[in-house]
């Protein structure tokens, strides 16, 4: 049976089963180096986009924090 499955496959593609596998397991390798390689411009990207955005958050903080340091000098001022 494995050795009618092996001339099918030979007679279609015209290659032996060894050759196929090979091919097949190339392929494969191929792929999931795509994959890593998407994967990793993805992290990339999405670590790029947190920096921004912890970026803007400081910049908030700070903003907040001086808005608030200004508040309670405005309340000292207005209690003299």
């Amino acid at each position: 049976m494995a050795q009618d499955f092996e001339q099918l496959l030979k007679e279609i593609f015209g290659e032996p089963l060894a050759k196929l596998s090979a091919f097949q397991a190339d392929k494969m390798t191929r792929l999931m180096t795509k994959l890593q390689e998407i994967a990793r411009e993805a992290v990339k990207d999405e670590m790029a986009r947190m920096h921004t955005e912890i970026g803007d958050l400081q910049a908030r903080l700070t903003r907040l924090e001086q808005e608030r340091a200004q508040a309670a000098a405005d309340s000292l001022e207005t209690s003299f």
